[in-house]
């Protein structure tokens, strides 16, 4: 059991040490990165420090001299790809110095920012007013999209009888039994009657 265990804990740790993560928003080992959570609940203490937060892009702005971009957050894999789920601890704002397009930078995409934690900001989601945590972006990386691939594997209705294209169709009669030894054929009335006479 021990052994078991020590063997599922090797691979896990072997795959979460080969999970690549994006040169943009990679850091040195041992860099202390800053919880989502804690910001949105005191900013002001986590001020300036290093944050990698990730979602799934709800709105981009272009200004004058950066781009806004509205992520609905979620965790990050190994490989700081996040993880959509139905649930989510809410939205944040990454400022990039520089122009995203928004045709490449859409909604619904996934991606991933590397920054310094900066002053909340108010907003609003619809009619609700909203307190944005916000990342002053160092790098910013946009997941390709997953295509689901159909692996389901369609059978041709001839493909398990193909003796119907190699063998006549009298071939899947019921065989016909002769009688051995005796092969005269039964009298008809007829010659029943001739017989007798």
């Amino acid at each position: 059991m021990i052994k078991r265990l020590v063997i599922v804990l090797s691979i896990l740790l072997l795959a979460s040490a080969c999970a690549h993560i994006p040169e943009s928003v990679n850091v040195d080992e041992g860099s202390m990165l800053t919880n989502f959570s804690d910001v949105r609940s005191n900013a002001e203490q986590h001020s300036g420090e290093l944050a990698r937060w990730g979602g799934v892009i709800a709105k981009v702005e272009n200004n004058a001299e950066n781009t806004m971009v509205e992520v609905v957050y979620f965790d990050l894999k190994a490989s700081t790809r996040p993880m959509p789920k139905d649930q989510t601890q809410g939205r944040f704002r990454v400022y990039y110095q520089g122009f995203l397009d928004p045709v490449i930078y859409k909604e619904g995409r996934s991606i991933t920012a590397l920054g310094n934690v900066a002053a909340n900001e108010l907003g609003n989601i619809g009619e609700h007013e909203y307190a944005y945590p916000v990342l002053k972006a160092s790098g910013i990386h946009l997941w390709k999209k997953i295509e689901k691939q159909d692996v389901r594997i369609m059978h041709q209705p001839l493909w398990h009888t193909p003796s119907l294209w190699y063998y006549p169709q009298s071939r899947f009669h019921a065989p016909i039994f002769y009688p051995v030894g005796n092969t005269a054929k039964p009298k008809n009335e007829a010659t029943k009657a001739k017989s007798k006479k």
